[in-house]
């Protein structure tokens, strides 16, 4: 038999790296351990690339100029670190040294190309690194004679693993040896697994996984995703030495990706798909060229600033031939995010990888900046979308630039007005001036057109069926369209390999009952569906329902969450509306008051709030800004969060434990909203979900579709359906296309306001005279029309003027259209009362998620708008009490009582109150049974339905009789004859 060992694994890779990758081969005697170099191979680097600057340091330091060198060059990496020094250069009595030398963008520079080729990459098997023991590594990486890469490999052969390999770094390697604080990169792996660490501190040690993970960009649906790396020919592992160890695959990483972080001695090196996103983007780019669309699915815990960083910066260099001419491919880069506060992360990470001063240009001064830096050309600009339209008409026309548009969240920040205006000013502009009304239309089309003048790259974790239909990459499975990422790292993904939590773990759910009741003599008719809407509106607000709630939050949280995090973690209260938002608020305030003074919670909500008689604002609660809510409530005081409408998502508090839900929640809502939980920390293991009116099934359907690869199916083309809206609107008659034409013509023309509103009336006295039941359906198809056009003509591959001009009245016409005045329903409230309210414990368990990625396409539905169905009040209470209650209030009071009726016989009773008191627990609840059994059969003519209950099911009987013993035995300890 074979007797596999892990040299066997050393020589294979080292013979790959030789024969494949050309490296040459050295042994541990070829390493100064004082120095941290192999001199002859760092000497024969200068000669060839540097010789004029070593004759000029012989001159400076006499015949001992080498041994200088080298002394200076390991003190330097010492002390400014090796990717520092690499990087940048070491200077020696004024003279400048490189120890490497970079790939330039282009072949333009001989001499630079040259010096690029004399980089030399050597590997050593077993070295032998220290001057205080005898202890080697297994593999050393060298460039130019300096240590770069240390591995530690194991062989599953031999029954060790890649952890064998990480607990020998941080166990068996001193950090302080100049082999390790020198080289920029550990590498842990065996044939299966790989991991990597750019800072060894013993046992804190910090090992990431280098991994390609499952199905990443396969291109293909329904195969597995998560940690690890997919099935192979040979060693899963083998990408690490056959792509990620070939020469310019090291330098390019070396060089245009690892990051010393400011003020930190932190080095940022890729993870396996950041690196792979950007390489793959780059090579698409440069075989396609400008004008397509990338969709990435990276779930949190991805590092997508890191990622957004890197590609911005890659892109800025990026050449490609272009009429026999090596061009830069995009002129500038931009990058946008949805929130109005510009994302502070993604700008200080980009600064950050800014090699060169004035290269990225942050927009914090408002629209006139973003215009100078478009106009200036400047390399890479961060923006929100918000400002573009501000700049329409003053920005001068970019006929002929490129650029690249990054977008942070591309399920919000695409669509509607902002992205229109976005694309109207990247776009390049014909110079001839249109002169008529079609070619105008056209024109229009085309500016909310993505422009092929730009290359959109959408980073979301959450994608909307929209998203993928825009940005997804498009191909034909069995006559059927379907939309999937370019890249995936999915949720599965960073929860396995530990970048975030699993939020889902134990996620517990109560239930509530309600039973309202009516206080009118009267009967009157409500609609039956907004009728529903408000009184669970009302039940969920009722201040006894949110006082019992907020009882059971709060003791849970002391009880439960408060010593997580090392009794640091602080909880999220998500709220139906701001009413009740600070309704909570209130109730906290004084609960807390009176039993844990020392903590305090903090509200947020938009706006002013009237009710109660009172106004109410989210700074005056509060007692600070909203501006330093976020700082405030990392405060230690500060433990719950409650939210209506803000700060569930984007909010990012890794000290958050704990979510209460008083909220429905579903689809990217839910998936946002709870992975507020889901950031990690030190001391961070775990989260918990508390949610009063979500089920286990609910949450799992939200989840499941961004759990592993999201994709689109879209087996109907909803471009015809935008025609079949457009005939339907048309037949109510409203207007004529004649009016239509010489509308749009008309605001084109920039007719003045009088003239426009004098043609609107025309067709609002049209609409005027319809029945109120088709005002309402003409409404509703006129703004739905115009948000499936704000989509469709983006992505329509042909430009309808038809379609355009519509869409052009339309938006005119319903800001002028009055609708009916809704039914009243204000009055329901005053007509009804809660009577009674029970919370109960449903379940915990783990939500397991199986990642069902479909979405849906977002069809137009143009079926008519179903009618108002009204129904009388005592009709519409008790179908709400038997969905929303479950409960017969009357029934628990009939079993209740008979409980109570047996439970003071028993106590009563002398010689039954005796036997239990005097026996031990075990007899004593034998007894109990006995007893409890025997009264309970003379209830039978009371409440035939709880008998059989009782009788048939175990595990609702055990549970009374355990409740009714534990009851009895304490009231038997203190009964007084």
């Amino acid at each position: 038999m074979t007797n596999y060992q892990e040299k066997d694994f050393e020589e294979f890779i080292e013979s790959y790296l030789i024969n494949q990758n050309g490296y040459i081969k050295r042994s541990s005697q070829d390493y100064d351990k004082n120095l941290s170099l192999d001199v002859e191979l760092f000497e024969k680097f200068l000669q060839a690339t540097q010789n004029k600057a070593l004759e000029e340091l012989k001159k400076r330091l006499g015949e001992d100029y080498k041994k200088e060198i080298y002394k200076r060059v390991s003190s330097q990496i010492q002390n400014q670190g090796m990717l520092k020094a690499l990087q940048t250069y070491v200077e020696i009595k004024g003279v400048k040294i490189h120890l490497a030398f970079s790939k330039p963008n282009t072949d333009a520079n001989e001499q630079s190309l040259y010096n690029y080729t004399q980089n030399i990459f050597s590997v050593v098997r077993q070295l032998y690194y220290s001057t205080y023991n005898k202890n080697s590594l297994d593999m050393v990486i060298f460039l130019n004679g300096l240590p770069i890469i240390t591995l530690e490999l194991k062989n599953y052969l031999t029954g060790q693993k890649v952890y064998d390999a990480i607990n020998q770094y941080k166990e068996d390697r001193d950090p302080k040896e100049p082999i390790f604080s020198h080289s920029i990169i550990h590498f842990a792996l065996d044939s299966d697994l790989c991991y990597m660490s750019t800072k060894l501190q013993k046992n804190a040690t910090k090992f990431l996984p280098f991994n390609r993970g499952l199905n990443n960009s396969s291109g293909k649906i329904g195969l597995p995703s998560g940690a690890g790396n997919p099935p192979s020919e040979g060693m899963k592992t083998a990408y690490l030495w056959e792509e990620i160890f070939k020469k310019d695959t090291l330098m390019d990483l070396f060089f245009n990706f690892a990051q010393i972080l400011k003020d930190k001695d932190t080095i940022i090196f890729p993870r396996y798909h950041q690196f792979d996103l950007v390489k793959k983007l780059l090579k698409d780019l440069k075989e396609n060229g400008v004008g397509k669309r990338y969709l990435i699915q990276h779930s949190a815990g991805s590092g997508k600033s890191n990622s957004i960083a890197w590609l911005a910066h890659n892109l800025v260099s990026l050449h490609r031939m272009q009429n026999e001419k090596l061009k830069n491919v995009f002129d500038t880069t931009i990058v946008v995010t949805d929130r109005k506060i510009l994302d502070r992360q993604i700008q200080d990470t980009i600064k950050t990888f800014e090699n060169k001063q004035g290269v990225v240009e942050a927009i914090t001064q408002g629209s006139k900046q973003l215009k100078n830096a478009l106009e200036e050309g400047k390399k890479i600009i961060i923006t929100t979308i918000q400002k573009f339209p501000y700049i329409l008409d003053e920005v001068k026309e970019f006929k002929d630039k490129n650029f690249a548009i990054i977008i942070d969240e591309a399920h919000s920040s695409q669509g509607g007005k902002n992205t229109e205006k976005m694309s109207e000013v990247i776009r390049s502009k014909s110079a001839e001036e249109n002169e008529n009304l079609e070619d105008e239309i056209i024109e229009l089309i085309k500016s909310k057109k993505f422009q092929p003048n730009a290359s959109y790259f959408a980073f979301t974790a959450t994608p909307k069926s929209t998203t993928l239909e825009m940005f997804g990459n498009a191909c034909m499975v069995d006559g059927i369209k379907q939309f999937i990422p370019f890249h995936l790292y999915p949720m599965k993904q960073a929860i396995e390999e530990k970048f975030i939590l699993d939020v889902l773990k134990g996620y517990t759910t109560y239930k509530s009952y309600y039973k309202i009741v009516s206080n009118t003599n009267e009967n009157p008719k409500y609609d039956k569906k907004r009728a529903n809407a408000k009184l669970k509106a009302y039940v969920q607000g009722n201040i006894e329902a949110i006082e019992e709630k907020s009882k059971i939050m709060i003791e849970h949280f002391f009880q439960n969450s408060f010593k997580k995090i090392a009794a640091k973690a602080k909880a999220m209260v998500v709220t139906s509306s701001r009413e009740n938002a600070v309704k909570y608020y209130l109730t906290f305030k004084r609960y807390l008051s009176q039993y844990y003074p020392q903590f305090k919670a903090i509200v947020a909500f938009s706006g002013d709030l009237n009710f109660g008689g009172e106004t109410y604002s989210e700074s005056s609660l509060n007692g600070f800004s909203e501006s330093i809510l976020k700082e405030e409530f990392k405060k230690d005081e500060y433990r719950f969060l409650i939210v209506a409408q803000k700060y569930q998502t984007g909010f990012d508090e890794p000290l958050l434990h704990t979510m209460y839900v008083d909220k429905a929640l579903s689809g990217i809502s839910a998936v946002q909203t709870l992975s507020r939980l889901n950031r990690i920390c030190q001391n961070k293991f775990d989260t918990f979900v508390l949610d009063f009116v979500n089920t286990h099934e609910d949450i799992e359907k939200s989840f499941s579709v961004f759990y592993e690869q999201t994709y689109l199916f879209k087996d109907i083309d909803s471009e015809d359906k935008i025609y079949d809206l457009k005939a339907e609107l048309n037949s109510y008659e409203i207007y004529t296309q004649i009016e239509i034409d010489d509308f749009a013509s008309a605001i084109l023309r920039k007719e003045r306001e009088n003239i426009i509103h004098a043609k609107l009336d025309q067709m609002i006295m049209r609409f005027n005279a319809k029945d109120e039941e088709v005002k309402i359906d003409f409404y509703n198809k006129a703004k739905k029309y115009i948000n499936a056009y704000s989509f469709l003509a983006q992505i329509l591959p042909y430009e309808d003027s038809e379609l355009e001009k519509l869409n052009i009245l339309l938006k005119k016409l319903i800001s002028k259209i009055i609708l009916p005045k809704a039914q009243a329903m204000g009055e329901i409230l005053d007509n009804i009362s809660l009577e009674a309210y029970r919370i109960e414990l449903e379940a915990t368990k783990d939500i397991i998620l199986k990642g069902n990625g479909e979405l849906k396409p977002n069809m137009l539905n143009t079926s008519n708008k179903p009618q108002s169905q009204l129904e009388e009040l005592l009709n519409i209470i008790k179908e709400f009490n038997t969905k929303q209650g479950g409960i017969n209030f009357e029934e628990e009071n009939e079993r209740a009582e008979i409980l109570y009726n047996i439970k003071n016989k028993i106590v009563e009773n002398e010689e039954d109150r005796n036997s239990l008191k005097s026996a031990d627990i075990q007899n004593a609840h034998i007894r109990f049974k006995e007893i409890f059994n025997e009264q309970f059969q003379k209830v039978l003519f009371l409440n035939s339905v709880f008998f059989n209950e009782f009788n048939n099911n175990s595990n609702f009987k055990d549970k009374i009789i355990n409740k009714m013993f534990n009851m009895i035995r304490e009231e038997i300890k203190e009964h007084v004859l």
